[in-house]
């Protein structure tokens, strides 16, 4: 059996591989989900919410490059340790994270919403106790950044989802979720 060292003794760049692996999973599960619903203002949204995945990805990639002095990310897929980084005692636990991603709506738009919701809310709860975990400062920053946006986001999906409950003639989302200028 592997020993695993600590999850408070993860290197940045194995939190670093570890958010963005979970980010690309969230995209898959909102690109999933927005395939079997049915057009209209919720699968543009989860759409929007795929597109949020990659800002989060870049978000990270350049938090990366900023703290580690202009370095740019390595090329995670490339890097001789890929197999390292899946198995490293964060990207394991953050693996009990994508119990909801793993989940599928239908095309049941109300389902969708929830999932989308215990979704972003998981993920906020996770980040917020992890950050305290960890000793390097840095992941504590990036997970902190990660939580807060997580939590704008579910604060923006449940008022959306209250908001289409009440059968909301008008069903916009973009009036929700233009989150241009808080990333």
């Amino acid at each position: 059996m592997t020993k695993f060292k600590p999850v408070k003794k993860s290197t940045f760049l194995e939190a670093v591989a570890a958010c963005i692996q979970h980010e690309k999973d969230v995209f898959d599960f909102y690109v999933r989900n927005a395939e079997k619903l049915p057009e209209g203002p919720i699968k543009d949204l989860f759409y929007r919410l795929a597109e949020d995945q990659d800002e989060q990805i870049k978000m990270i990639s350049d938090l990366y490059t900023e703290i580690k002095g202009g370095e740019a990310l390595p090329n995670l897929k490339m890097a001789s340790q890929v197999q390292k980084f899946n198995s490293t005692s964060i990207q394991i636990l953050m693996r009990r994270l994508d119990k909801v991603i793993h989940k599928d709506a239908q095309g049941v738009e109300m389902e969708a919403l929830a999932l989308a919701t215990k979704q972003l809310e998981d993920a906020a709860e996770f980040y917020n106790k992890m950050s305290e975990k960890f000793e390097d400062p840095n992941i504590r920053y990036l997970f902190k950044q990660l939580a807060n946006f997580k939590e704008e986001s579910r604060l923006l999906m449940e008022s959306f989802s209250a908001y289409i409950s009440q059968g909301a003639t008008q069903r916009n989302p973009e009036a929700y979720w233009d989150l241009d200028d808080k990333i």
